[in-house]
């Protein structure tokens, strides 16, 4: 049993990691940090509050520390946490550039420690959906592959590292690195992007609209979000040679821990019937078309990994390698957006 501090009770901790680690036997959620008001009490009455990073960098029975704070509070805190001996999970993005990144990975090799990124959309239907029709062999070559991920959303919030035009602000560094990291595992790296990103709801906000290509030697993957779509297409399109698939509606995990489900409960991460796919494809001059229901997520695996890693069970399955090479492109397709032009990568 490996105890657990949350740096941050704001929606990632209390929708995402408490409910995650207290369904993980390996886990106990031992401390959160709260410099406010204690509110996590509610949910979790038996943790310890402590309203400053150093209390918990100074307490020797926290083994994992979770950072899931601010971005620009990313690499400071794992930094910290790494020194201080703890093994560390780090909210994405990983860090803000490729030198904090690579330094904390030396840091965590030097130390023994586990660090690991908390990249769940890879645990979700339509990263598995996409990978499972991919690696099938179904459409043949792939030639285009369009990702989106759109909402309806004309408000501003108060947060500022969302919504002022900061560094690592903005949806591109939100909910595009989602996009990147699946797109890397699926693929690998790409050779060259090609960026649109703006602020359509202020001008001098951050990023809410980005239309970037990235490309492969004989493949175009696009990744596509915008704030002002409120009658929403395929979440996934993956066009080949031989077909095509389209993924329809989301994965349940999100909505459902929003309203206290966790793993193990009844219905647990089961799809809805708005989550299929379209698996249209072409042989020998017959075109056939099929609907596939959506697969089921599996965000528990997650943490169950970093226990069986710590324990020397199982490789570590988020390596922050994957999630830095992710920053990398990150960085890549906002210079590209900046400058206008196309950036090698």
């Amino acid at each position: 049993m490996f105890n657990v501090a949350l740096c941050s009770y704001g929606m990632s901790g209390k929708v995402f990691h408490a409910p995650l680690i207290t369904a993980e036997p390996g886990l106990k959620l031992h401390t959160i940090l709260q410099r406010s008001e204690p509110t996590a009490l509610v949910d979790y009455p038996q943790v310890a509050i402590v309203k400053t990073f150093d209390d918990i960098l100074a307490n020797p029975d926290i083994h994992l520390v979770v950072v899931n704070t601010p971005n620009e509070l990313h690499y400071p805190m794992a930094k910290a946490a790494l020194q201080a001996g703890k093994h560390v999970v780090v909210e994405k993005p990983f860090t803000l550039n490729i030198d904090e990144g690579n330094e904390l990975i030396a840091l965590a090799k030097s130390q023994q420690k586990i660090l690991s990124v908390f990249q769940n959309k890879r645990l979700e239907s339509d990263h598995l959906d996409a990978q499972k029709i991919i690696e099938s062999g179904a459409l043949g070559r792939i030639v285009e592959v369009e990702w989106h991920y759109d909402r309806y959303r004309t408000n501003v919030t108060h947060k500022k590292w969302k919504e002022d035009n900061l560094p690592g602000s903005g949806t591109w560094f939100d909910l595009g690195i989602h996009m990147v990291d699946s797109m890397l595992c699926l693929f690998g790296k790409p050779n060259a992007v090609y960026a649109d990103m703006r602020s359509l709801r202020r001008t001098e906000g951050s990023t809410d609209y980005f239309n970037v290509c990235f490309h492969y030697t004989d493949m175009r993957v696009i990744l596509r979000s915008s704030t002002y779509v409120s009658e929403k297409g395929a979440t996934v399109a993956i066009h080949g040679d031989k077909g095509s698939f389209l993924k329809f509606g989301q994965d349940v995990q999100e909505a459902q821990m929003m309203r206290g489900l966790i793993p193990g409960m009844a219905g647990w991460a089961l799809p809805g019937e708005d989550n299929y796919g379209v698996l249209h494809v072409h042989n020998n001059d017959k075109a056939t078309r099929s609907i596939i229901p959506g697969q089921r997520g599996y965000y528990e695996h997650y943490y169950k990994n970093i226990v069986d890693a710590i324990n020397s069970n199982a490789p570590l399955a988020f390596l922050p390698q994957q999630s830095l090479l992710g920053i990398e492109l990150l960085l890549a397709a906002e210079q590209s957006a900046k400058q206008g032009v196309l950036v090698n990568l």
